[in-house]
């Protein structure tokens, strides 16, 4: 199958970029046709990309973790698993406020949409969260969906010293002394 012609992919880009725009600043309540405007593309080569609203929500979930998935995948590598988790935990929370506030309104938009995010985040987490309980660094009963509402509970806060303090205070509260040379990578 060949890849999507460039024109095609542009526009899909131009469209994720305009609905996380204007989801910022509208919120998710915005029209389709407002975004195709932002995005200087017709309604019909939106509808192209996105058959509706919930998939547009789904693309610009996606585009707002995408930084943050590039650093998961390079803790997973990390010979440390407490400091693997450390860094995606850390990293995790580290959406500045305006894509907190995106992220959030748009996973609250929705069932759909909400289980989409949690999905996201238990992805990002998983890998290290697995790696680090096998060595006994997690506490016992948490699992990567515990981690993800966690990680999602730490984006509400009001200010970044804020979200800082409860990252450290969620870190201390999750880890726990391990035997992290027992276990490789």
């Amino acid at each position: 199958m060949r890849p999507p012609r460039k024109d095609v992919q542009r526009n899909r880009r131009r469209l994720v970029t305009a609905a996380r725009e204007v989801f910022t600043e509208q919120g998710p309540e915005v029209s389709l046709d407002e975004i195709a405007r932002r995005a200087c593309v017709g309604p019909t080569t939106l509808y192209r990309h996105f058959a509706d609203k919930e998939e547009l929500v789904a693309a610009v979930l996606d585009d707002l973790v995408a930084g943050v998935r590039e650093t998961a995948d390079a803790a997973v590598d990390a010979t440390d698993p407490l400091d693997a988790f450390r860094s995606m935990f850390v990293d995790s929370c580290d959406l500045s406020d305006a894509e907190s506030e995106t992220f959030l309104r748009l996973a609250a938009s929705s069932s759909r949409a909400s289980a989409h995010a949690q999905r996201l985040i238990s992805e990002l987490v998983e890998p290290v969260t697995t790696r680090l309980r096998e060595c006994g660094g997690l506490h016992p009963g948490i699992s990567a969906d515990d981690i993800a509402m966690l990680i999602r509970m730490t984006v509400a806060a009001d200010d970044p010293a804020g979200r800082a303090k409860a990252v450290q205070v969620m870190l201390a509260g999750l880890t726990q002394v391990a035997d992290t040379g027992s276990i490789g990578h």
